[in-house]
C-alpha cells in the first residue's frame, strides 16, 4: 500500500493555515463527527506531535476555523470600502461581498456552529460581527436619510440580517450570488427612499459639511 508523501516544510503561519484548510476540507467532505485531531493530521501529511504542536485540542481547531471565518467575512465587509463612499455604493458593494462569502463558505460555518461546543462561540462572533454593521448602517441611515434613531435600527437590522437567514434558501432556487446582492441592495435603497418621505429628509453632502463646520 502506497504511503503518503509528508507536507513540505513551511512557515508557522502557513503550516497553520495548511492545517485548518484541511480541516475544513474534511468537515465538508465527511462531516463534523469525523473531525479529529488524528484525521486531520493524515489529511494534511504531517505528524500527530506537529499537528498537536499548533492544536493541543480539537476545541482549539475549532475555536481557530470559527475566528478565521469571522476574519473572512470581515475583510469581505466594511473594512475594504473607502471611507468616503456614497451610502448606496456601500449597500450594493457590501451586500454582494456578503453574499458572495455566504454561498462560497456558509456551509462551513453552519456545519461548525451544529456542534454544541462551537455553537456558543459562533453565536458571540456572529452577534460581534453583526453589531459592528448594525451599528455602522443605523449612523449612516440617520445622517443620510435623516430617519430617526429608531427607524434606522429597524431598518439596519433588518439589512443585515436577512441574507443570512434567506441565502440556503436562494441558492436552492438556483439563484446566483451577484444576483440575489443586485436584487436585495436595490429593495434597500427604494425602501430607504420611501420611508425617507415618512420619516426624514435626505441631507445633501453639503449641508451636512456646512453643519460639521459649524459644529
Amino acid at each position: 500500500m502506497p504511503v503518503k508523501k509528508r507536507a513540505q516544510r513551511m512557515s508557522p503561519d502557513k503550516r497553520r493555515e495548511q492545517i485548518m484548510d484541511s480541516a475544513v476540507a474534511l468537515i465538508i467532505s465527511r462531516g463534523l463527527s469525523s473531525c479529529t485531531l488524528e484525521v486531520v493530521a493524515v489529511e494534511a501529511r504531517i505528524s500527530k506531535p506537529l499537528i498537536y504542536k499548533y492544536f493541543p485540542k480539537l476545541a482549539d481547531l475549532f475555536k481557530a476555523l470559527v475566528e478565521r471565518e469571522y476574519r473572512f467575512l470581515r475583510r469581505r465587509g466594511l473594512d475594504d470600502l473607502p471611507k468616503n463612499a456614497a451610502y448606496e455604493d456601500v449597500i450594493h458593494r457590501s451586500n454582494l461581498r456578503s453574499m458572495e462569502y455566504l454561498y462560497e463558505r456558509g456551509p462551513i460555518m453552519r456545519l461548525l456552529a451544529s456542534d454544541r461546543s462551537i455553537a456558543g462561540l459562533a453565536k458571540r462572533q456572529d452577534r460581534d460581527e453583526r453589531g459592528v454593521m448594525i451599528d455602522y448602517f443605523t449612523k449612516r441611515c440617520m445622517e443620510v436619510y435623516g430617519f430617526p434613531r429608531d427607524v434606522a435600527r429597524i431598518c439596519s437590522i433588518m439589512t443585515v440580517n436577512a441574507p443570512i437567514l434567506s441565502v440556503r434558501a436562494l441558492r436552492s432556487s438556483g439563484i446566483a450570488a451577484h444576483r440575489a446582492a443586485e436584487i436585495w441592495s436595490d429593495f434597500i435603497i427604494g425602501g430607504n427612499y420611501a420611508l425617507q418621505l415618512k420619516y426624514g429628509e435626505r441631507k445633501s453632502a453639503k449641508a451636512r459639511r456646512k453643519k460639521k463646520a459649524l459644529s
